[in-house]
């Protein structure tokens, strides 16, 4: 089994969340790239990295926020299993603020959000979401600041959805969220 893990906007390929499943699984099955922070070059990378394991069955995509909606993408795309993860389901409307001089959390980069480059996350979309219900699980802190995870959670109606009470948008429930995971998997 390996696990490729997509981190938010404006963070990187390492962290609590990142620790907690090189915990459950093993660091050897992690994959946690460090993005760049543009969507395009981002959705190459990860095409890349997935197409690249040769076996998919055995693959899992988890993603958290802007990552939980790439990961969708890639799902969709190449028909494998994603766990969402407080996941931004339109980053188009919810990024438009960010728009301008960035610095990122984790690495100190300094960059420029173009409008280009949200006018780009337009590409990853996913317009019908009905042959991924037995791909997908959704995971939302009910308390999140930056996304509305009542909002979020009637979006995936019909998806496994667990929403932990509390917590936030950083999801303060990851060893819940393992423990869930593997009896859904059966791991």
């Amino acid at each position: 089994m390996k696990i490729l893990y997509i981190h938010g906007f404006n963070s990187a390929g390492y962290g609590d969340k990142i620790n907690h499943l090189k915990e459950a699984f093993g660091p050897e099955n992690i994959i946690a790239p460090t993005l760049p922070y543009q969507p395009d070059k981002a959705m190459k990378l990860l095409e890349f990295l997935t197409d690249s394991i040769k076996d998919k069955d055995k693959l899992y995509i988890f993603g958290t926020s802007l990552g939980g909606f790439y990961a969708l993408y890639l799902a969709d795309k190449f028909k494998i299993k994603a766990v969402l993860i407080n996941p931004s389901i339109d980053p188009y409307k919810s990024l438009q603020k960010q728009v301008g001089p960035q610095k990122n959390f984790k690495t100190g980069e300094e960059y420029y959000f173009s409008q280009e480059n949200l006018e780009s996350l337009k590409n990853f979309y996913v317009k019908d979401l009905s042959s991924l219900k037995n791909l997908v699980y959704v995971y939302l802190d009910e308390e999140d600041e930056l996304l509305d995870s009542k909002e979020t959670a009637k979006y995936f109606d019909g998806f496994h959805v667990v929403m932990y009470p509390g917590g936030n948008h950083r999801f303060t429930h990851m060893k819940e969220l393992i423990e869930d995971f593997k009896k859904m998997e059966a791991l």
